[in-house]
């Protein structure tokens, strides 16, 4: 199981990471709700004897957390690790800053554009331009 835990873990966050940049919390859900619906699938073929309940308490509270797939498994030092399934729904959506396709760094126009997106910093970009310059610029 942890090596199967790993490898979907490898896949969804490649997928995740991938698609970070664009909407896609409804496509992220669906696909959560598909990994749910196939190791709950899984576990099920693989003890056809044992009750729901007995599945959810040995696959679904390992983490300590609902609603994740997670199971124990041993180090080589004889500890104990939880091997959990990531959410990609959880990971989260980073999006870019647009910026002007004209735009260039190093010209004092443009200053300001680069600036902003920079915690509201002085440019690092503009070495020729002191941080005194650019205050009196966007004043």
């Amino acid at each position: 199981m942890p090596a199967l835990i790993k490898k979907l873990n490898q896949t969804l966050r490649g997928w995740t990471n991938y698609h970070r940049h664009v909407v896609a919390a409804e496509a992220s859900r669906r696909i959560d709700t598909y990994v749910f619906e196939q190791l709950w699938g899984m576990v099920k073929r693989r003890h056809q004897n044992k009750s729901k309940g007995w599945l959810r308490k040995k696959y679904w509270t390992a983490s300590g957390q609902r609603h994740i797939f997670a199971v124990k498994a041993k180090t080589k030092k004889n500890l104990k690790k939880v091997c959990q399934v990531v959410k990609i729904g959880v990971l989260g959506i980073r999006r870019f800053v647009k910026i002007k396709a004209a735009a260039n760094p190093y010209r004092p126009e443009f200053a300001q554009c680069f600036c902003v997106g920079r915690n509201k910093k002085d440019s690092k970009l503009l070495p020729a331009m002191s941080a005194r310059e650019f205050r009196a610029m966007t004043a």
